[in-house]
This record gives structure tokens, C-alpha cells and sequence, in this order.
């Protein structure tokens, strides 16, 4: 028989004592590697690694903690390894919370909000920073403060709050300038940059982007963000060559960097612009290489946008039942990520995929569907909201200049004369601001809140004297085309020139306001229904007969108009409104390019 043979009793490794020297190593080195983790991840990972080995060899739990706060953020944000980074996370959390250390607790707490943030789940990640914005607030860290609001207004412009988001953002912006953090300054212009191109205003984006890239050099990360933003805001100009160009680069960066999530967003954009110029093909292949990066990465924040466009493309492209698997799939994301910017997107595009297919009653509903989102995203309060953030913030720039000119003037003639100039400035800004309230920011037509009121004022008047009130609802035809082909500055310009022909060609008690979208309301006051419908008529073909090539050349539009009078019995002038909506799905119905009433 073979006698049984036993391996010797392993060695137990000498415990390691952690005396003041071992604690300040570990501290040092987890130090080190926090405030490089993004911008230099491999030295990070290393100091953090090596962190790690030192403090559970010796058993020092809050070492162990600062180590896995780095390596956790790493492991989401360069790896895209959502489930191992959260896990780190927690570990972290309890083990600070065990040694009551608030400060690294903050730091964790925000790192977990942008894993939520960054996955898709915004309410989670919203809770989390709020946490953390009190921990930083707690300690002292004005640094920490500035970044969680600024994270806050992140939360809020993915949930299509702009108004919210630029507030957050111009506070985020105001910290950091007080404490003198140039990177942290350069984030916040950023991010006001993405809000105004959000908004229409690519040319604003652009100053905002520019005044923030110098700051960011040295950085790959913040530097690749600056360039996918510019590529962006040049799309949304027209300009598709520079647009390339700068998404392009900040593909390769991000790609450079391991970063597949961002990498899949600026393939998305890249798609749009080759599916804009015509080649479908190479649009599609980007947009399901994004599609791919996104899944496999778990930053889902940008896969509603990608199965939008990808859908619309297979619908165009005739595969009908892939498209509206894609837009469905689109849309049941974006809902569960409380993601309204692409609710309605996807609304809209599903709806002119089931008209396109037949599917009336169902083009109806997300039809409407569409108009009620939209209004919740871009109607007139989130407007509001965002023009009172702009003033405030200008105001606000000009009463700090207006104090260091009292503190270096010598001449008080000369300060006074400062104030009443600072004062009368001030004025002007209240008057615009007064006059903004009613008027839409892009077209210059009354908004939703001018409207209401009229409509319900002469409504009112109507109906107590007998007199005739008509409303009619124009809606420009194929507009999505017009911003997928031309791009959305055209498109703005196109709003634009319908406005103005509109309140050009009608009466100045007649009341013409943007009502969302690409829809405007008239409320025609004295007017029968037949004078309505040969003045709708008579717009109609104004605009179909409008020089649409001196914009772009190629452009061309035509509007379908819903006419509804007082005398059809409406209860409230919502229902004069409602009438006026079907009547105008009647006239798209019936093919557009008419007057239904």
C-alpha cells in the first residue's frame, strides 16, 4: 500500500502591524489615485490596487474603503462594468459609514448616483446625490457641493427638465468660480453649452463649449466631451463636415480610453449625419455598433436615442416590423428611465410609422400622445424657467461687476454714472423679460400662456354677446423630414418664417401663438367659419408658394390647417381647441396641403 503523503501546514503570512507610517502610506496612495481616476485610469487602478493589498493585508478597514472608492468609479465609468462596480460601492459605503467618515462617504454616495445616473435609472441616481450633496455640505467640501448640483442638473436634463438643469448648472458654475476650480468651471460651461443647444441655440452652445475647451487641455476625458458637444452644436447649424470631424475625434478618444458608452453615443450621432447625407448603409451599421456598444456596456442612457433612429431608418428602409420592434422597445425604455425628451421622440416617430402603414387609430393616439409630452418638455414654463435662469445669471454678472467697479472707481462721478447705466440695464432686461412671458423664444409668436388667456378671454366675450369666434390649428406637413434632412437650424428657421407669415397676413386683434412643436394656433376674432376657412386658405398657399430654396436649397413646405367656430356648440374653449386639433388630423388624413372644417 502507498503511504497517504500530507503537504506540510502552509505558513500563515506574518501579520502586518499598522503603525502611524503603514496608515499614512495606505492614506497617501488612496489620496493619489482619487482625483486621477478618470483622467489617468491606469495610474489610478495601480495606486488604488496597490492601496488595497497594504491596507487588507493590515486589516485597516477605512483604507480599504478609500481604495475601493476609486476602483469602483473606475470600474463603471472606464470599464463599464455596472454590477462589480457597485458592489465595490457598497463595500465602501459601509465600511466608511462603520468608520464615520463623512467626507469619503459622499464621495462613494456620488459615484454610485452617476452609476445610476449613466444605466438609466435617474430617480435612484437624483436620491444618491442629493445624499451626497448633504454629506458635502456637512463637511465643508465646497468642491463636492459644486459637483453634486452639477450632477442634480445632469439628473434633470436627461429627465427633459431644462429649466431645472440650467438652474443647477449656473449654481454648479457660481460655486466653482468662487473656490477657483478651473476644471470644475469648465464642466459647467459644458453643460450650460449642451442646455442651450438643447434648446436651439447651437451658435450659444458653441461660445460656452469654446470657453471651456483650454481648461480642459491635458484632460483626454473632459477634452473628448468638448469635442463630441462641438460636433453636436455644429450638426444642429447645418454644418455636417465640421460636425464629423469633431465626432470623429471624440469617438477615437473615447474609444482610446475603453470607454464604450460614450464611444456608442458618438457613433449614434455619426450615424445621423451619414443617414442625413443619404447613405443609409453606413448609417446603419453605426447605429447598431452603437446599439451593440451600449447593451454590452450598460449605459443605457443613450439607448432610447439609438433604437429611435434605428427604427426609423429600417421603417424607411421597408423593414416595417423590426423598425416598430425598435420603437416600441425605444419607448418602454425611455418611460421606465422617466426620459421625456425620448417619449415623445418616439412617439412622434411611431406615429408617422402607423400612418404611413394605415394603422390610423393607432397613429392617432401616439399622435397625441407626442403633443402632450412635448408641451410638458418645451412648453411655456420649462421657457420661462430657462429665460429667467439666463437673466438672473446675467443679472447677477453684472451686479458682481457692478461691485468691483464701486470698490476700484476713485471718481465718484464716475461710479455713479456706472450705477445708473448698471440700473438702466437692469431695466431693460425686466422689459425683456416681461416681453418674453408671452412671447415663444424661437418664432416670436405668442406662447401657450398668451394664448390660454386670449382664447378664454374672447371666448367669453363671444358667448356673452353673440358674436362670431373662430380657431384654426396649422401644422407644418413632414416638418421631422425637414430636421432630418436639413438639419434642426433650418428647421428653426423654417418655424420662423411660418410665424411671420402667419402674423403678417392676419388682423392685430387676431391672436397667433405657437401652440408646440411645429403647430401654430390662430384665434380669429369676429370671423365666421367661412371667412376662417378662406383666410386659412388664402395662409396655405402663401406658404406652399413661399421662396423655400432662398433658405436651403431643396426646401420645400406646405401646412394642413383645422378650422372650428363657436357655433358648432363648444362648452370651453378647450373644446373650440379640440374640435380644431381633429379637423386638423382630418386634413393630414386626407393628404395634406388643405383646410378642413
Amino acid at each position: 500500500m502507498m503511504d497517504l503523503q500530507l503537504d506540510p501546514p502552509s505558513a500563515t503570512p506574518p501579520a502586518v502591524v499598522l503603525d502611524d507610517a503603514l496608515r499614512s502610506r495606505i492614506d497617501a496612495l488612496a489620496d493619489e489615485a482619487w482625483p486621477i481616476r478618470f483622467t489617468d485610469h491606469v495610474a489610478a487602478e495601480a495606486l488604488a490596487n496597490e492601496a488595497l493589498r497594504l491596507a487588507e493585508a493590515a486589516n485597516y478597514p477605512r483604507g480599504i474603503a478609500l481604495a475601493l472608492r476609486t476602483l469602483g468609479s473606475q470600474r463603471f465609468y472606464v470599464h463599464s462594468d455596472f454590477d462589480d462596480a457597485e458592489v465595490q460601492l457598497r463595500r465602501a459605503l459601509d465600511l466608511l459609514h462603520q468608520a464615520e467618515e463623512m467626507h469619503g462617504q459622499a464621495d462613494v454616495l456620488h459615484s454610485m448616483g452617476s452609476l445610476h445616473r449613466r444605466a438609466g435609472r435617474q430617480r435612484e441616481a437624483m436620491r444618491l446625490y442629493l445624499q451626497s450633496l448633504d454629506l458635502y455640505r456637512a463637511s465643508g467640501d465646497r468642491v463636492g457641493e459644486a459637483q453634486a448640483v452639477g450632477s442634480l442638473g445632469s439628473v434633470y436634463h436627461l429627465l427633459g427638465e431644462y429649466g431645472h438643469a440650467l438652474e443647477h448648472y449656473q449654481f454648479s458654475l457660481a460655486l466653482r468660480e468662487g473656490i477657483d476650480d478651473p476644471p470644475g468651471i469648465a464642466d459647467s460651461l459644458v453643460n450650460i453649452g449642451i442646455i442651450h443647444g438643447t434648446m436651439g441655440e447651437p451658435e450659444r452652445a458653441i461660445e460656452y463649449i469654446l470657453r471651456a475647451l483650454p481648461i480642459q487641455h491635458g484632460d483626454p476625458v473632459r477634452t473628448a466631451v468638448c469635442l463630441v458637444n462641438l460636433g453636436n452644436a455644429h450638426t444642429d447649424m447645418g454644418d455636417d463636415r465640421r460636425a464629423l470631424e469633431y465626432l470623429e475625434r471624440g469617438a477615437s478618444q473615447f474609444a482610446a480610453l475603453d470607454n464604450e458608452g460614450e464611444e456608442a453615443s458618438c457613433l449614434s450621432d455619426i450615424g445621423s449625419i451619414h443617414e442625413r447625407r443619404g447613405d443609409d448603409v453606413q448609417a446603419l451599421a453605426c447605429y447598431e455598433r452603437s446599439r451593440e456598444l451600449l447593451r454590452r456596456s450598460g449605459a443605457h442612457i443613450y439607448l432610447p436615442e439609438v433604437l429611435i433612429r434605428l427604427g426609423a431608418l429600417r421603417l424607411r428602409m421597408g423593414e416595417a416590423d423590426a423598425g416598430l420592434r425598435d420603437l416600441h422597445e425605444a419607448l418602454a425604455i425611455a418611460e421606465s428611465q422617466g426620459a421625456r425628451q425620448h417619449v415623445y421622440a418616439a412617439h412622434e416617430t411611431l406615429a408617422a410609422a402607423y400612418e404611413t402603414t394605415g394603422d390610423t387609430a393607432r397613429a392617432l393616439e401616439h399622435h397625441r400622445a407626442f403633443h402632450a409630452v412635448w408641451r410638458e418638455v418645451y412648453g411655456t414654463e420649462t421657457n420661462l424657467r430657462i429665460q429667467h435662469a439666463v437673466v438672473r445669471a446675467e443679472v447677477q454678472q453684472t451686479q458682481r461687476e457692478a461691485e468691483i467697479l464701486r470698490e476700484t472707481n476713485e471718481a465718484l462721478t464716475r461710479a455713479d454714472e456706472e450705477k445708473a447705466r448698471l440700473l438702466s440695464q437692469l431695466q431693460e432686461q425686466a422689459a425683456e423679460l416681461e416681453r418674453q412671458t408671452r412671447e415663444d423664444p424661437l418664432t416670436g409668436a405668442f406662447n401657450r400662456r398668451h394664448l390660454d388667456a386670449q382664447l378664454a378671454a374672447e371666448w367669453e366675450r363671444a358667448r356673452r354677446f353673440g358674436r362670431p369666434l373662430t380657431v384654426a390649428m396649422v401644422d407644418a406637413d413632414h416638418f421631422k423630414e425637414v430636421n432630418d434632412r436639413f438639419s434642426h437650424a433650418v428647421g428653426d428657421e423654417v418655424l420662423r418664417t411660418v410665424a411671420r407669415i402667419l402674423r403678417e397676413n392676419t388682423r392685430g386683434v387676431d391672436v397667433v401663438a405657437r401652440y408646440g412643436g411645429e403647430e401654430f394656433c390662430l384665434v380669429l376674432v369676429e370671423a365666421t367659419a367661412d371667412e376662417a376657412v378662406q383666410l386659412c386658405d388664402r395662409l396655405r398657399g402663401l406658404i406652399a408658394d413661399y421662396d423655400w430654396a432662398s433658405i436651403r436649397p431643396g426646401l420645400a413646405l406646405t401646412v394642413s390647417i383645422g378650422v372650428a367656430g363657436l357655433h358648432e356648440g363648444a362648452d370651453a374653449p378647450d373644446a373650440l381647441l379640440a374640435a380644431a386639433d381633429m379637423r386638423l388630423y382630418a386634413a393630414k388624413h386626407a393628404g395634406r396641403n388643405r383646410v378642413r372644417a
